[in-house]
Protein backbone atom coordinates (compact mmCIF):
# COMPACT_ATOMS: atom_id res chain seq x y z
CA UNK A 1 0.00 0.00 0.00
CA UNK A 2 1.15 3.56 -1.29
CA UNK A 3 1.96 6.32 1.53
CA UNK A 4 3.29 9.47 1.76
CA UNK A 5 5.55 10.25 4.78
CA UNK A 6 7.24 13.66 5.59
CA UNK A 7 10.28 14.03 6.95
CA UNK A 8 12.92 17.38 7.70
CA UNK A 9 16.03 17.84 5.63
CA UNK A 10 17.68 20.89 6.47
CA UNK A 11 14.61 22.32 8.23
CA UNK A 12 12.54 22.12 5.20
CA UNK A 13 9.49 19.08 4.91
CA UNK A 14 10.15 16.39 2.15
CA UNK A 15 7.55 14.20 1.65
CA UNK A 16 8.54 10.18 0.86
CA UNK A 17 6.24 8.52 -1.71
CA UNK A 18 6.78 4.61 0.12
CA UNK A 19 5.78 1.89 -1.21
CA UNK A 20 5.72 -2.21 -0.57
CA UNK A 21 4.28 -5.57 0.02
CA UNK A 22 1.83 -5.40 2.83
CA UNK A 23 3.68 -8.06 5.41
CA UNK A 24 6.51 -7.00 8.05
CA UNK A 25 9.30 -9.19 6.09
CA UNK A 26 12.53 -7.47 6.22
CA UNK A 27 13.17 -7.20 1.87
CA UNK A 28 15.44 -5.38 -0.05
CA UNK A 29 14.43 -1.42 -0.69
CA UNK A 30 15.29 0.84 -3.28
CA UNK A 31 15.47 4.59 -3.64
CA UNK A 32 14.05 5.70 -6.52
CA UNK A 33 14.94 9.15 -8.27
CA UNK A 34 12.03 10.55 -10.07
CA UNK A 35 12.76 11.75 -13.86
CA UNK A 36 12.05 15.61 -14.78
CA UNK A 37 8.40 15.18 -14.79
CA UNK A 38 8.59 14.17 -10.59
CA UNK A 39 6.26 11.81 -9.31
CA UNK A 40 4.19 10.98 -12.34
CA UNK A 41 2.42 8.16 -13.82
CA UNK A 42 5.43 7.02 -14.83
CA UNK A 43 7.09 7.24 -11.56
CA UNK A 44 4.59 5.38 -9.68
CA UNK A 45 4.49 2.75 -12.88
CA UNK A 46 8.49 2.10 -11.63
CA UNK A 47 7.43 1.65 -8.09
CA UNK A 48 4.80 -0.93 -8.62
CA UNK A 49 7.10 -2.62 -10.88
CA UNK A 50 10.11 -3.09 -8.33
CA UNK A 51 7.20 -3.76 -5.44
CA UNK A 52 6.02 -6.81 -7.46
CA UNK A 53 9.28 -7.91 -7.78
CA UNK A 54 9.79 -8.12 -3.86
CA UNK A 55 11.34 -4.38 -3.05
CA UNK A 56 10.09 -1.32 -0.92
CA UNK A 57 10.18 1.54 -2.60
CA UNK A 58 10.94 5.12 -1.16
CA UNK A 59 11.35 8.01 -3.38
CA UNK A 60 12.15 11.34 -2.60
CA UNK A 61 10.54 14.59 -3.33
CA UNK A 62 13.99 16.43 -3.82
CA UNK A 63 12.09 19.76 -4.97
CA UNK A 64 11.03 20.36 -1.48
CA UNK A 65 13.24 23.66 -1.79
CA UNK A 66 11.53 25.24 -4.55
CA UNK A 67 8.05 26.95 -4.29
CA UNK A 68 5.23 25.02 -5.76
CA UNK A 69 4.58 28.00 -8.35
CA UNK A 70 7.22 26.56 -10.27
CA UNK A 71 5.92 23.71 -12.63
CA UNK A 72 7.85 20.60 -12.22
CA UNK A 73 9.31 19.88 -15.48
CA UNK A 74 10.96 23.67 -14.82
CA UNK A 75 12.55 22.77 -11.00
CA UNK A 76 15.42 21.12 -12.33
CA UNK A 77 17.13 24.58 -12.61
CA UNK A 78 17.26 24.96 -9.30
CA UNK A 79 18.49 21.68 -7.87
CA UNK A 80 22.01 21.53 -5.58
CA UNK A 81 24.09 18.67 -5.47
CA UNK A 82 25.12 19.15 -1.76
CA UNK A 83 21.15 19.61 -1.23
CA UNK A 84 20.09 16.52 -3.45
CA UNK A 85 22.83 14.23 -1.62
CA UNK A 86 21.34 15.53 1.53
CA UNK A 87 17.99 14.32 0.42
CA UNK A 88 19.07 10.90 -0.52
CA UNK A 89 20.78 10.57 2.70
CA UNK A 90 18.04 10.60 4.63
CA UNK A 91 16.25 8.58 2.72
CA UNK A 92 18.58 6.18 3.19
CA UNK A 93 18.69 6.50 6.45
CA UNK A 94 15.02 5.94 7.11
CA UNK A 95 14.55 2.85 4.97
CA UNK A 96 17.60 1.84 7.42
CA UNK A 97 15.71 2.22 10.24
CA UNK A 98 12.23 0.61 9.38
CA UNK A 99 12.36 -3.28 10.75
CA UNK A 100 10.49 -4.08 7.27
CA UNK A 101 14.00 -3.16 5.26
CA UNK A 102 17.24 -5.26 5.08
CA UNK A 103 19.67 -2.86 6.26
CA UNK A 104 22.30 -4.34 4.26
CA UNK A 105 20.20 -4.23 0.75
CA UNK A 106 19.29 -1.15 0.07
CA UNK A 107 19.81 0.35 -3.58
CA UNK A 108 19.90 3.41 -5.30
CA UNK A 109 18.41 3.82 -9.13
CA UNK A 110 17.25 6.44 -11.15
CA UNK A 111 15.90 7.49 -14.83
CA UNK A 112 16.79 10.58 -16.93
CA UNK A 113 18.19 13.18 -14.08
CA UNK A 114 17.45 10.88 -11.17
CA UNK A 115 20.39 8.60 -12.95
CA UNK A 116 22.42 11.29 -12.45
CA UNK A 117 21.48 12.11 -8.74
CA UNK A 118 22.14 8.03 -8.04
CA UNK A 119 25.91 8.52 -9.81
CA UNK A 120 26.17 11.11 -7.38
CA UNK A 121 24.98 9.51 -4.43
CA UNK A 122 26.83 6.39 -5.17
CA UNK A 123 29.44 8.68 -5.25
CA UNK A 124 28.52 10.70 -2.04
CA UNK A 125 26.94 8.25 0.49
CA UNK A 126 28.65 5.13 1.57
CA UNK A 127 26.34 2.13 2.37
CA UNK A 128 24.39 1.48 -1.14
CA UNK A 129 24.64 -2.06 -2.13
CA UNK A 130 24.38 -1.77 -5.73
CA UNK A 131 23.49 1.63 -8.10
CA UNK A 132 20.91 1.10 -11.09
CA UNK A 133 21.55 3.69 -13.87
CA UNK A 134 18.58 4.72 -16.80
CA UNK A 135 19.74 7.08 -19.04
CA UNK A 136 21.55 9.18 -16.63
CA UNK A 137 22.62 12.56 -18.05
CA UNK A 138 24.71 15.70 -17.24
CA UNK A 139 27.13 13.26 -15.10
CA UNK A 140 30.27 16.16 -16.28
CA UNK A 141 28.38 19.13 -14.71
CA UNK A 142 27.98 20.45 -11.47
CA UNK A 143 24.43 21.73 -10.12
CA UNK A 144 24.53 24.65 -7.97
CA UNK A 145 27.74 25.77 -6.40
CA UNK A 146 29.69 22.73 -5.81
CA UNK A 147 33.27 21.94 -6.62
CA UNK A 148 32.81 18.28 -7.65
CA UNK A 149 30.45 17.15 -10.19
CA UNK A 150 29.23 13.35 -9.94
CA UNK A 151 31.52 12.42 -12.61
CA UNK A 152 34.69 13.52 -9.80
CA UNK A 153 32.98 11.40 -7.41
CA UNK A 154 32.36 8.53 -9.43
CA UNK A 155 35.76 6.94 -8.02
CA UNK A 156 33.92 7.01 -4.39
CA UNK A 157 31.82 4.48 -5.00
CA UNK A 158 31.91 0.84 -3.39
CA UNK A 159 29.52 -1.30 -5.16
CA UNK A 160 28.50 -2.85 -8.20
CA UNK A 161 26.43 -0.53 -11.28
CA UNK A 162 24.25 -1.07 -14.20
CA UNK A 163 23.72 1.41 -16.74
CA UNK A 164 21.38 1.42 -19.71
CA UNK A 165 21.67 4.24 -22.53
CA UNK A 166 20.35 4.54 -26.19
CA UNK A 167 22.50 4.85 -29.06
CA UNK A 168 20.45 8.06 -30.50
CA UNK A 169 20.79 9.55 -27.16
CA UNK A 170 21.98 13.27 -26.95
CA UNK A 171 22.10 13.41 -23.21
CA UNK A 172 23.61 10.87 -22.08
CA UNK A 173 25.53 10.30 -25.09
CA UNK A 174 27.37 7.15 -26.42
CA UNK A 175 30.79 9.24 -26.03
CA UNK A 176 29.74 10.45 -22.34
CA UNK A 177 28.82 6.42 -21.05
CA UNK A 178 31.76 5.06 -22.44
CA UNK A 179 33.40 8.44 -20.54
CA UNK A 180 32.11 7.41 -17.33
CA UNK A 181 32.71 3.67 -17.88
CA UNK A 182 36.55 4.29 -18.52
CA UNK A 183 36.57 6.29 -15.24
CA UNK A 184 34.68 3.11 -13.14
CA UNK A 185 37.44 0.86 -14.63
CA UNK A 186 40.20 3.11 -13.85
CA UNK A 187 38.90 3.30 -10.19
CA UNK A 188 38.21 -0.33 -10.24
CA UNK A 189 34.39 -0.28 -9.62
CA UNK A 190 32.63 -3.30 -11.03
CA UNK A 191 29.88 -2.15 -13.84
CA UNK A 192 27.94 -3.05 -16.65
CA UNK A 193 26.85 -1.00 -19.33
CA UNK A 194 24.05 -2.03 -22.03
CA UNK A 195 23.41 -0.10 -24.95
CA UNK A 196 20.34 -0.09 -27.31
CA UNK A 197 21.45 1.60 -30.70
CA UNK A 198 18.30 2.10 -32.11
CA UNK A 199 16.53 4.14 -29.55
CA UNK A 200 17.15 7.76 -27.81
CA UNK A 201 16.49 9.05 -24.18
CA UNK A 202 13.17 7.69 -21.94
CA UNK A 203 13.10 4.40 -23.27
CA UNK A 204 11.79 2.93 -20.17
CA UNK A 205 9.03 4.69 -20.92
CA UNK A 206 5.53 3.53 -22.41
CA UNK A 207 4.54 6.64 -23.54
CA UNK A 208 7.32 6.03 -26.53
CA UNK A 209 5.90 4.02 -28.56
CA UNK A 210 7.44 1.75 -30.98
CA UNK A 211 9.14 -1.86 -31.45
CA UNK A 212 12.72 -0.70 -30.21
CA UNK A 213 11.06 1.31 -27.74
CA UNK A 214 8.93 -1.76 -26.03
CA UNK A 215 11.91 -3.89 -26.87
CA UNK A 216 14.80 -2.20 -25.36
CA UNK A 217 12.46 -1.67 -21.85
CA UNK A 218 11.42 -5.22 -21.76
CA UNK A 219 15.32 -6.61 -22.34
CA UNK A 220 16.41 -3.49 -20.18
CA UNK A 221 13.96 -4.59 -16.93
CA UNK A 222 15.03 -8.36 -17.01
CA UNK A 223 18.66 -7.24 -17.08
CA UNK A 224 18.08 -4.69 -14.22
CA UNK A 225 15.84 -7.31 -11.99
CA UNK A 226 18.45 -10.21 -12.74
CA UNK A 227 21.05 -8.30 -11.83
CA UNK A 228 19.63 -7.14 -8.52
CA UNK A 229 18.54 -10.53 -7.63
CA UNK A 230 22.57 -11.41 -8.17
CA UNK A 231 24.29 -8.84 -6.51
CA UNK A 232 21.97 -8.27 -3.36
CA UNK A 233 23.09 -9.85 -0.37
CA UNK A 234 21.31 -13.68 -0.07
Amino acid sequence: MAKTETITVGGSAMDIYLDGRGDAKARPAIVLMYHREGLDDFTKLVVRTLVEAGYRVAVPDVSHRISRDVPMKDRKQYFKDAEVVADMRATFDLLKARPDVRADSIVLMGHCMGGRMAFLGGGAIQGFCALVVLYGGGVLLPWGDGPQTPFDLLKNIRCPVIAFSGGQDKNPSPDDMRKISAELDKHGVRHEFHLYPDVGHGFHNPAHAGAAYEAAAKDSWAKLLAFLKRELPA
